[in-house]
């Protein structure tokens, strides 16, 4: 079977997010294990919409401390748990979202965070292993500063989940040698905001890691109006490399060959 990744919501930003211009309920990858990352709002929704059962849930991810990153977590906690009768799965989170730094968090609350058997706090330049499956965790230029990247070492080759960042050399030199590169591209051509990406943030980091395929999410609303299908062509006419904008509930399948489809 090939290794599979659910978008279940490609928003984000804080106008985004309140307006739900996409969904913002992050992505689930499933390997050796179910991971879910960033269940921000709308996760538990796509999930009902999509038939995935929270029960069936491993592990949650949660890259920093932003709602739009975190908000669904506590709920899918009780899934993951059955309600907390079941002492299973795993939480990892940076340390905004697991102890609060700097005014910001926790995002998850302690009762939830006892209900796991492992709560894990991570870090740039850290790495863990879930099920068998390496996850490292990659440095981001952020609002909150404990935010992670991450690298999924799959079965089928490596996948980059960035992250919300503003461009930096040892950013992009910890994405290297992926088959899948997932960038958070916030705004369009021409409208970069602080510690987010835009689209030519997004084609010279393209450029730079040369993945297989490259993928836009976490789009805001003016990424949305400009049409992020039109945004994607560009980066893969400047770069030669393949690059789709996600949609909300697009299913990734990684074998021999990366496919995308509407997920059934």
């Amino acid at each position: 079977m090939a290794v599979q990744l659910l978008f279940l919501g490609t928003g984000g930003g804080r106008f985004a997010t309140i307006y739900q211009t996409r969904s913002t309920g992050g992505f689930i990858l499933r390997d050796a294990c179910t991971l879910h990352v960033d269940p921000g709002p709308g996760a538990l929704s796509n999930m009902s919409r999509a038939g995935v059962d929270p029960a069936a849930t491993d592990a949650i991810l949660i890259s920093h401390c932003h709602p739009d990153h975190y908000s669904d977590g506590e709920v899918l906690v009780e899934g993951m748990t059955g309600g907390g009768i079941r002492k299973r799965g795993l939480l990892a989170g940076s340390e905004s979202v697991l102890r609060g730094i700097e005014g910001m968090g926790p995002g998850v609350s302690q009762y939830h965070q006892s209900l796991l058997p492992s709560v894990e706090v991570i870090a740039p330049g850290s790495s863990m292993s879930v099920q068998g499956m390496q996850v490292d965790f990659t440095p981001t230029l952020h609002t909150d500063p404990s935010g992670v990247g991450m690298v999924f070492h799959t079965r089928e080759g490596r996948i980059s989940y960035v992250g919300d960042t503003h461009m930096r050399q040892d950013i992009v030199d910890a994405h290297h040698g992926c088959r899948v590169l997932m960038l958070s591209v916030t705004r369009p051509s021409n409208a970069r905001v602080r510690c987010h990406l835009c689209t030519e943030d997004a084609m010279d980091f393209v450029e730079a890691v040369r993945p297989e395929v490259a993928v836009l999410t976490h789009m805001g609303v003016r990424m949305v109006q400009a049409g992020p299908e039109k945004e994607a062509a560009k980066i893969s006419q400047e770069t030669g490399v393949r690059t789709l904008a996600a949609q909300d509930l697009m299913l990734m399948r990684m074998g021999k060959r990366i496919t995308f489809s509407k997920y059934s």
